[in-house]
């Protein structure tokens, strides 16, 4: 009878577990890159190997993080990125390279330099801040570091972007962040056409 009894109270415990997974939150996926544009197409005018954008470590995830004033994480587990930060981020400067200065990006498919061809860059991006909450803010800060291949000029920059936010809600979030990061990579590009005019100011203004 005890036994019985046992095994009956393991099987409610079970249902009760299989309960709680089901009723669990749905996952709620973002992207911090802009939809595909279709019209975007052609040859490259101009070709830069976008090396793996560095990242903090405990920012590099797909869980959205919150900051809290006190500094302390707050995972949102069932808020998550498309795609690691780094990745996203990459993302977001490989499309704005092509559409602004119809750069492609080598990295993957490195291509040797050729007389008269497309001028040929590197590219290493550190994205030293990705955040949102101090201060109802998204933050993203910056720095890069853009060289002429084989062994041109070079220059290295650093900018943040700081959007305000109305709430921490997490579609309002990332919305702040797509923004912030879609700036970082306009200035980046901005810096990479004004190198390659071999203007004398390549990093943004007041930088």
């Amino acid at each position: 009878m005890k036994a019985a009894c046992f095994r009956l109270s393991m099987v409610a415990s079970l249902l009760a577990g299989l309960s709680g997974c089901g009723t669990s939150e749905p996952i709620r996926y973002y992207s911090l890159a802009a939809p595909a544009q279709s019209s975007l197409s052609g040859s490259a005018r101009m070709l830069v190997e976008v090396l793996p954008v560095a990242v903090p470590e405990r920012l590099n995830r797909t869980e959205m993080i919150l900051t809290g004033a006190d500094g302390r994480l707050d995972i949102r587990y069932a808020d998550q990125w498309a795609a690691p930060v780094a990745d996203e981020i990459a993302q977001v400067v490989d499309d704005v390279l092509w559409r602004t200065l119809g750069a492609t990006d080598t990295y993957r498919a490195p291509t040797p330099a050729v007389a008269g061809g497309p001028p040929q860059y590197r590219l290493a991006l550190h994205v030293e801040r990705f955040e949102a909450g101090p201060s109802l803010s998204a933050t993203v800060s910056a720095s890069w570091t853009i060289r002429r291949l084989p062994q041109g000029t070079s220059a290295t920059c650093r900018v943040q972007v700081t959007s305000s936010l109305a709430t921490l809600s997490p579609d309002k979030v990332a919305t702040a962040l797509s923004q912030a990061s879609g700036q970082v990579a306009e200035l980046v590009a901005d810096s990479l056409g004004r190198l390659n005019r071999d203007l004398p100011d390549v990093c943004p203004a007041g930088m």
